[in-house]
């Protein structure tokens, strides 16, 4: 069977994707990441491409040209809006179609998106060790015919045929499976780095129409980190009034904060930042909360539920009409986006694909059925890898098990270690290791409002619960005060196969060696406790036991604390043995006087 692959042509990245025996999934050629940004520069060498030209875009400006997909078969005319935006020079070619000039040579946009298109293939040829000559290539549904031909072209020019054009939103509801359905409406739902834009889909007997569409070629991620920019910007001048922040490399530092920022705060509720800024010695530290987030983002959100209110209008439907609504695009990762669409369509979507390559895997179905291939793999219906917190001394606590099928509800009750502790920071980890050092971090949240208590003594059930969507709910609920905390995180973006099965082929080659790591820390954490005791009865110990004894204890700590510098476990626990067994009696003893003080209060009591 000749291979067809899929390739998502992007305005920022670009990438390709198969089906592989375990099932579709991107391609990623060795020490390169998946995805390919949509970038070249021209050197005295030939063009760069990719990461390599982003690099080189500092350095060589004048000839890095981003972009190109906006400029596919299109006129002068046509970009009279953009054309000024674009720090690359445009001419008129022949026929009104235009050209890029770089230097006293001309390309057009089809042969510029050729060369994006030559590293995805020579990438995917290395990957799989064969000669691609077919590929489903990816068009907005808003593309008309000279764009689309363009995009054959391109094709043509990097030495592939098309085997189909298919629209991104119909690549996006072919990754979920949905063609596998009879009949029905999706809504896809694509915001990205630059644009936004929501289509409508008709699915009539396996073929998909788009009877809606609509968008902003001018709302997207990067219009959220200026929000953010622009928000640390006012505080650092609130401190530092006659400071400017209008130089190239301030604002290069501002976006790059504020990007940072937006995506932790998709799987925390805070985040802190440290910016030096440029050209004086002062270095700004701050917090930013996920709710000062929302709150900054919200009305861009709002723009884009206008435009799925006018789409369901062309399309002469209600929100309740549509049978299944699809996330694309790495802004729909942010939580609220999330939470206003599912309320706007009354539905949860499917995100369980990672939105930056749902688009392309799409596009990789198609492309292994047009090629013959059958249709017998399951889409994302366990959870592949064991879902948990971090608990004392950095180890895994696992609360959903590798490869359980979702939907799946599981909980476990933990306490705290230090007296009087009125927060707990829950962490949470995806993974099979022993320690959270070898799993991937997922986020975090404070659960606050905690009373005094002693150490053992609060009781904090964490529920984990993932819904058929993937979508990962952790509440942490103090059972005594009946403090409530919780999170949504998506467990399953940024993994491919492959990298499932490597961490899970790690966590049995090393099964020996992370559970003595475990047992070490567990019985630390066990001796750190059993000196407390000694320390808090240890007067006791000074009226009831006889000095050889108290000194054999004392002599048997020592052993301990030696014991806890090896890495043994073994070791350890027999040495804890011998201590426990020493202590025993100071234990009894203390008991006994904790009771005859509880009887001698509640005598007192009663005569009163």
């Amino acid at each position: 069977m000749e291979r067809i692959i899929g390739i998502d042509l992007g305005t920022t990245n670009s990438l390709g994707a198969t089906v592989y025996e375990e099932g579709p999934e991107v391609i990623e050629a060795s020490g390169e990441s998946t995805i390919t940004p949509s970038v070249l520069s021209l050197t005295d060498k030939g063009w760069l491409v990719g990461e390599e030209a982003l690099n080189d875009s500092i350095s060589n400006p004048d000839k890095t040209i981003f972009s190109v997909k906006r400029l596919m078969g299109r006129s002068l005319k046509d970009l009279e809006n953009i054309i000024n935006e674009l720090p690359y020079k445009i001419i008129e070619g022949q026929r009104q179609l235009i050209k890029i000039k770089i230097g006293e040579k001309e390309y057009t946009p089809q042969e510029l998106s050729a060369e994006i298109l030559k590293k995805i293939k020579m990438n995917a040829e290395s990957v799989l060790g064969e000669t691609i000559k077919k590929a489903v290539i990816t068009v907005p549904a808003y593309f008309d015919d000279a764009q689309r031909q363009a995009t054959r072209d391109a094709a043509r020019f990097a030495g592939m045929e098309v085997a189909r054009i298919i629209n991104e939103p119909t690549a996006a509801a072919i990754a979920y499976g949905l063609d596998e359905k009879k009949d029905g409406y999706i809504a896809v739902y694509d915001l990205g780095g630059g644009t936004f834009d929501i289509s409508i889909l008709k699915l009539s007997g396996k073929i998909f129409k788009v009877i809606a569409t609509h968008g902003n070629t001018q709302l997207g991620g990067d219009d959220f980190d200026s929000l953010v920019a622009n928000e640390i910007k006012k505080l650092i001048q609130k401190t530092h009034p006659k400071l400017k922040l209008n130089d190239p490399e301030s604002k290069q530092i501002l976006k790059k904060t504020a990007e940072s920022i937006k995506k932790e705060l998709s799987s925390s509720t805070e985040t802190s930042y440290s910016m030096k800024l440029p050209h004086t010695e002062l270095t700004f530290d701050g917090n930013f909360k996920l709710e000062e987030f929302e709150n900054l983002i919200d009305p861009m959100i709002e723009q884009t539920l206008e435009s799925c209110s006018y789409v369901l209008r062309e399309a002469n439907l209600a929100a309740d009409k549509i049978n299944d609504v699809v996330l694309v695009g790495g802004s729909t990762i942010i939580p609220k986006v999330r939470k206003r669409i599912e309320s706007f369509f009354q539905k949860p979507p499917h995100v369980a694909i990672d939105p930056y390559k749902v688009v392309a895997m799409g596009a990789g179905i198609q492309g292994h059925l047009l090629a013959g291939g059958r249709r017998d793999f399951l889409l994302l219906d366990v959870i592949p890898l064991a879902l948990g917190i971090e608990t004392l001394g950095g180890t895994f606590s696992k609360i959903i098990t590798g490869n359980t099928t979702i939907p799946a509800e599981e909980s476990e009750t933990f306490t705290t270690n230090v007296d009087n502790q009125t927060s707990i920071e829950v962490n949470i980890y995806q993974g099979e290791r022993e320690l959270i050092k070898h799993c991937r971090a997922l986020g975090q949240f404070k659960l606050r409002g905690i009373p005094p208590m002693k150490s053992g003594y609060p009781l904090v059930q964490v529920q984990f619960r993932v819904d058929a969507n993937g979508i990962l709910t952790v509440t942490a609920n103090e059972k005594r005060s009946g403090e409530k905390a919780e999170i949504e995180v998506i467990p399953f973006h940024g993994l491919t196969q492959f990298e499932i099965e490597n961490i899970i082929e790690a966590s049995y080659e090393n099964a020996v060696d992370d559970f003595n790591q475990r047992q070490l820390i567990e019985f630390c954490q066990t001796a750190e406790r059993i000196f407390r005791g000694i320390e808090q009865t240890w007067e006791v110990a000074e009226n009831t036991l006889s000095k050889d004894d108290r000194d054999e204890i004392l002599k048997q700590v020592e052993s301990v604390r030696q014991s806890m510098q090896g890495h043994d476990a073994q070791v350890l626990k027999t040495e804890l043995d011998v201590l426990g067994n020493l202590t025993r009696p100071l234990a009894d003893n203390a008991m006994g006087k904790t009771i005859l003080t509880e009887l001698k209060d509640n005598e007192n009591m009663i005569r009163k």
